[in-house]
């Protein structure tokens, strides 16, 4: 009779699929919710449209930021096409666009001028119900809020 003991293949296999289901369980609950995707992606953009207002001052030229049903980006009007597209995040949308106070196109570019004093802008983007809204101010200042 042999005196060493180990583990059956049934053994260990049944072990592996109990983690396997124990790891699936554990992203679907910790998976990042509509409210966290829709908040990272606002604090994107406004990361994005702070670049672009430092672009403008540094550059010398306008910037202009504008939208697309897909992505969003900037570009210098002197030099067009410096920068790449940044895709929206899975789901989220622009809703509404205001500049100035006065609601306009979503696909209307903001604009940044090498001054430093620019049109305050509203975006609200929105996800599954949820809104967030990125405004800035005649100085360039990028806020998130709900």
């Amino acid at each position: 009779m042999d005196s060493r003991r180990g583990y059956t293949l049934i053994e260990i296999l049944a072990v592996l699929a109990i983690i396997g289901i124990a790891i699936a369980l554990a992203q679907v609950r910790f998976g990042r919710s509509p409210v966290h995707v829709l908040e990272h992606e606002a604090r994107r953009l406004a990361l994005t449209l702070e670049l672009a207002r430092d672009e403008a001052m540094m550059q010398g030229c306008t910037v202009a930021w504008t939208a697309r049903i897909d992505s969003h980006r900037i570009e210098c009007r002197r030099a067009p096409g410096g920068y790449a597209a940044h895709p929206w995040g899975h789901g989220v949308a622009l809703e509404r666009v205001s500049i100035a106070g006065v609601p306009v196109a979503r696909d209307s570019p903001l604009l940044f001028t090498s001054s430093g004093i620019n049109a305050p802008f509203d975006l609200i983007l929105a996800l599954e119900g949820n809104r967030v809204h990125v405004t800035g101010d005649a100085l360039g200042r990028v806020s998130v809020s709900k």
